[in-house]
């Protein structure tokens, strides 16, 4: 398997896979620290940088892969946190709310990559943040459809 890491941090995803023989064809990271770790551990994976800003023409240079793996910043959704969710009361994004790039990434993979499979991962605070409408919306948009919030929660 082949795959595209966003929100990479220190890549735990390819430390996992790794024994499975599956491939990262890039990373996608912002903060200077992480970026400096996978440039020494792994010099041969292109790192994309933001993942506001990386563009479908850079998506289709990667070539065939199979899954897209990402955990969208969780300081909005943890308990630990403010608990501002994914949206601000604007409607603007919060940093939980990158979690749309990984869905605009996946879907430019889908249809020039052979991309199949989408993997979020977050804090447990996820499931209860806004009442679990926040995760109502990713899962939502996950599967394409919309998603109701159950009202004994997830």
């Amino acid at each position: 398997m082949r795959y595209l890491s966003l929100f990479s941090g220190v890549e735990a995803a390819t430390v996992a896979w790794k024994s499975l023989g599956w491939k990262a064809v890039a990373f996608a990271e912002f903060e200077d620290f992480p970026k400096a770790v996978l440039a020494h551990h792994y010099p041969n994976v292109p790192d994309l940088g933001d993942v506001t800003k990386i563009t479908e023409e850079q998506i289709i240079a990667l070539g065939p892969f199979d899954v897209l793996v990402g955990g969208s910043p969780c300081q909005d959704l943890s308990v630990a946190g403010k608990r501002a969710g994914m949206k601000h009361d604007d409607g603007s994004t919060t940093r939980s709310g990158l979690f749309d790039e990984q869905v605009r990434l996946f879907e430019i993979a889908r249809k020039h990559n052979g991309c199949r499979y989408l993997i979020w991962e977050n804090v447990p605070g996820a499931f209860s943040s806004n009442g679990g409408d926040d995760f109502a919306y990713v899962l939502g948009s996950m599967v394409g459809r919309s998603v109701h919030t159950p009202s004994d929660g997830w």
